[in-house]
């Protein structure tokens, strides 16, 4: 009977009680605040934008970026007249999952070595960064408090890009916002040139 409830409790602790828990920090990790300039490898993304990017760090392998994919396709059917919406992916083995599960209706780029994920100051999955036209950073962060992102009132990206569209300054959240919550980016040691699907 132990033996049940220790493999229940393991499950369980795999499948959820882990993801309320927020993701350990790098040793290595510097964090990125709002209105900096963001500086990265210009074959991952170009600099020069004439519309505000929104980057979703994305992982198939993990529950909350699954959970996540409903609201985050919503808010890019809702708000991709105004803004540019990619998929960043780890691994280029991630890229053909990813593309099934946004449907193709958002561009994939692969981060090979986290040189994107590092500029903007990322280090979980899901993750959304929103990057103004002058290439500073105007909010990184969790979509919402829920991993199902079901509170309207803690939807944390719909309110950036709404202040954003309305030419406002970056909100000020809690920690709720920008403390990362779901999986670890998973490193690869090989680092290879970005691949655009």
């Amino acid at each position: 009977m132990f033996a049940v409830f220790s493999g229940i409790a393991l499950i369980f602790w795999y499948q959820e009680a882990q993801y309320l828990l927020p993701t350990p920090v790098p040793a290595n990790y510097k964090a990125v605040l709002p209105n900096e300039v963001l500086r990265f490898d210009t074959t991952l993304l170009p600099q020069q934008h004439a519309r505000p990017k929104l980057l979703h760090f994305f992982s198939p392998d993990c529950p909350c970026s699954r959970f996540n994919l409903k609201h985050f396709l919503s808010l890019n059917k809702d708000y991709r007249d105004k803004i540019d919406f990619y998929v960043v992916v780890a691994k280029s083995e991630d890229v053909t999952s990813a593309q099934y599960m946004v449907e193709r209706k958002v561009p994939v780029l692969v981060d090979k070595g986290e040189k994107l994920a590092k500029a903007c100051g990322v280090y979980a999955t899901p993750q959304a960064t929103i990057i103004q036209t002058d290439n500073k950073l105007y909010f990184r962060g969790n979509y919402n408090r829920s991993r199902y992102c079901t509170d309207k009132n803690s939807n944390f990206v719909q309110m950036a890009l709404d202040s954003l569209i309305a030419f406002k300054a970056p909100p000020q959240f809690s920690a709720l916002a920008t403390q990362s919550y779901g999986c670890s980016i998973a490193q690869e040691d090989e680092v290879e040139p970005l691949s655009v699907q």
